[in-house]
């Protein structure tokens, strides 16, 4: 019996594996064997859902436009004029880390994407520098371990955004609909009773992030926290996803919470589950991803 009269070939969307083809290919053929039929779980006809560009809410329409990643040359335009940009240029060149502080300035703001807060010393020499250059010389600290420069003019954009990555460090997605900055414990790899470093962590999802384009463009934004048990945590229950380090036997897992939102009285869920650290950033990806699926794209509250 081939798989071409099998009533499904998918489960959720995703093809049958060879054990499965097989599983249920056998399973109806004794079916049909006996002469009966499964007409009820044939598949469903598909109905495509069409939205039309006016549907969209201003963010989504504004993505669908031109990917706020894409906007660079738009950027660079504005800053040959030293141009304040329109509406929606002030939403897309948030994906740049850059936040148009209008109408109390008419300049922007620069948030950095410092994974876990870790810094070397000759990248906040250089930082230090820019924000003497380039902005007010003073540099704010994030309740993300990120650090924030403000009043840079459209004309110093490019500039700034060249010197920051000359360091090695980044902006992209420190804004609007993009996972924000990557917490671990402030005391992480120092911390004597700690049961796990989470820095490696956090430079790993930092990697994904960046490598992988479908991570800039979720329903809203996104927080992510690790916490390694030590004496010092991080807040990982007000996070999206919070990843917490716990010690069953000899052997350090991870307990995963959804749905914290700092700010807003609610405290992620504790799932139940135990992770290995080894799977931890399979497992937080994979939920992004079931976010960027399924997230409400209607309704910004």
């Amino acid at each position: 019996m081939s798989t071409a009269i099998l009533p499904i070939s998918t489960i959720n969307g995703v093809a049958l594996s060879a054990e499965q083809t097989n599983y249920l290919t056998g399973f109806f053929a004794g079916i049909a064997a006996r002469g009966q039929s499964f007409t009820d779980v044939e598949a469903a006809p598909v109905v495509e859902k069409t939205v039309s560009h006016e549907d969209l809410i201003f963010e989504e329409r504004v993505k669908k436009e031109l990917h706020p990643l894409d906007a660079y040359p738009v950027l660079l335009d504005h800053a040959a004029r030293n141009k304040a940009p329109e509406k929606e240029e002030v939403f897309r060149f948030k994906w740049n880390g850059l936040f148009f502080l209008s109408p109390n300035k008419e300049a922007f703001m620069a948030r950095l994407r410092i994974p876990g807060g870790q810094l070397r010393t000759f990248q906040l020499r250089e930082l230090a520098h820019v924000a003497k250059e380039l902005t007010t010389g003073y540099v704010q600290i994030t309740t993300r371990a990120n650090l924030q420069m403000r009043l840079i003019l459209p004309k110093d954009t490019p500039e700034l955004l060249r010197r920051i990555q000359s360091v090695g460090l980044h902006t992209r997605g420190a804004g609007a609909d993009n996972i924000r900055n990557l917490t671990a414990n402030p005391t992480a790899g120092i911390d004597p009773h700690e049961l796990i470093d989470t820095l490696p962590f956090c430079h790993e999802m930092a990697q994904i992030i960046i490598n992988d384009r479908a991570f800039y463009d979720l329903p809203r934004k996104f927080n992510i926290a690790y916490d390694g048990g030590g004496l010092i945590g991080t807040v990982e229950d007000t996070n999206d996803i919070g990843c917490k380090a716990v010690k069953m036997g000899d052997e350090v897992f991870f307990r995963i919470a959804l749905g914290g939102a700092t700010g807003h009285k609610a405290f992620a869920r504790d799932l139940g589950v135990l992770v290995k650290p080894a799977e931890l950033n399979k497992i937080v990806a994979a939920v992004v991803r079931v976010y960027i699926a399924n997230g409400n794209r209607t309704d910004r509250k």
